[in-house]
């Protein structure tokens, strides 16, 4: 990588930040809204809502960069970020027509008066252009200034997702990004990080010249690989050598996360859902229903966290739960199947653990979790330890759950998910 591809500057702006009251969360979503076009972020700045500080920011941005801003583009007295950039500009601040016959047919189509705290968003830098906003109501800014090209984004990550794809498309219209280039991109679930690293080996050995990286994210590991403008033919001999090391591992192979991959999956296939959840307190359903479109495969799912409930509500065998204990291979297969006969479901995943940070035992330490998946073939059970907090070790199974039903659609649900060799800290 060149300095050229290290031009991107972020500038998260917010008290909340800093506080800790709220995760920068946007940064990644504006680099990954950018990596076809191999640009690399140089800094990433946090600032609080104070006009001193994020000029200072700005400050620290040099002629020819894109600078993306987050934050501050509200409508109430601490939302600073226009005003900082237009002052150090030195350029006014002028009311867009557009933006405000938006905001007023918002607020017609709401049913409510219109607020003049709101028409400070109206106000927009001279030499920026507004992109209307199809979440909310702050526009998105884009265009040059001081030599520099500036994205403005709202700091609500749903406003930003909202925006990104009009302010990737303006800026590549204009010029402002590098031509894109192929990059590559695997997703994996239930696979330690350092072990998929040694599995990539064979191919870049063969193809050195290619920038990789692996990052953790909710389902797993990803992979991305990328070429520079002479190495572009390599990605797809990249690829084939990956697909035949990987095979099931990998999930998707675009930006596709793991819970929609599952619901394209069943509902291409016409296949339905259930699931039964003790220690995940109802996320692998919450995972699934926050895909647009699950209602056509997902049946609904228990939450039996209580061993009466399990019992009573998913039949597990009382003589399993005080023999066996809630957490144990007996138990998650009677929940997978008492699911999934229940709710009339063509698949059902059940899952059972300790999650920390108290509950364990010498025989079952904190993080162990079993999970249950139940196909018209039969019931299949499977053991995984986890090594993280209690919020870690429950996304863990979440994923690992999901991960689940994603191989039983994609081999037909005849064996078990789960192989030698194949998954997170198996037994």
């Amino acid at each position: 990588m060149s300095a050229d591809d290290e031009r991107l500057k972020i500038i998260a702006v917010g008290d909340e930040l800093l506080e800790g009251r709220t995760a920068d969360t946007n940064s990644g979503r504006i680099q990954r809204a950018l990596g076809g076009h191999a640009l690399r972020c140089g800094l990433i700045q946090v600032v609080p809502d104070d006009e001193a500080a994020i000029r200072c920011a700005l400050e620290r941005t040099a002629p020819g960069d894109l600078v993306f801003l987050t934050g501050g583009l509200g409508s109430t007295p601490d939302d600073l970020t226009r005003d900082a950039l237009a002052r150090w500009a030195g350029v006014p601040l002028d009311e867009d027509s557009d933006v405000r016959a938006q905001l007023e047919e918002r607020w017609r189509r709401r049913g409510v008066a219109s607020s003049p705290g709101v028409a400070r968003q109206c106000q927009v830098p001279r030499g920026l252009a507004a992109l209307a906003n199809p979440v909310g109501s702050a526009p998105g800014l884009v265009g040059r200034l001081r030599e520099r090209t500036f994205a403005l984004l709202p700091g609500v990550p749903a406003e930003l997702e909202g925006l990104l794809p009009a302010i990737v498309l303006r800026l590549e219209r204009d010029g402002a990004l590098p031509v894109a280039r192929a990059t590559l991109v695997r997703r994996t679930a239930q696979y330690p990080e350092l072990m998929l690293v040694e599995r990539c080996a064979a191919a870049r050995a063969a193809f050195p010249r290619l920038d990789w990286s692996w990052w953790l994210s909710d389902w797993g590991v990803d992979i991305r690989v990328r070429a520079g403008a002479d190495d572009q033919e390599h990605l797809a001999a990249v690829g084939r050598m990956l697909d035949a090391e990987l095979a099931r591992l990998v999930y998707a192979r675009d930006g596709t996360d793991l819970p929609a991959t599952v619901v394209r999956l069943a509902t291409a296939g016409g296949r339905t859902l259930a699931v039964a959840e003790s220690c995940t307190g109802g996320l692998v359903g919450g995972a699934l229903t926050g895909v647009p479109g699950a209602s056509a495969c997902f049946r609904g799912g228990v939450l039996a966290y209580a061993d009466q409930a399990k019992r009573d509500l998913l039949g597990v065998p009382p003589p399993v739960l005080a023999q066996e204990g809630a957490v144990s291979e007996a138990t998650v297969r009677a929940m997978a199947v008492g699911c999934r006969e229940r709710l009339g479901a063509d698949l059902a995943v059940s899952v059972s653990g300790i999650s920390g940070p108290d509950g364990g035992t010498p025989a079952k330490p904190v993080g162990t979790t079993w999970l249950g998946l139940a196909t018209p073939a039969g019931a299949f059970a499977q053991r995984l330890r986890f090594a993280g907090d209690r919020g870690r070790n429950r996304q863990l199974a979440v994923a690992a759950a999901l991960d689940a039903l994603r191989r039983a659609l994609e081999d037909g649900g005849t064996q078990s998910p789960w192989r030698h060799g194949d998954t997170w800290w198996k037994d």
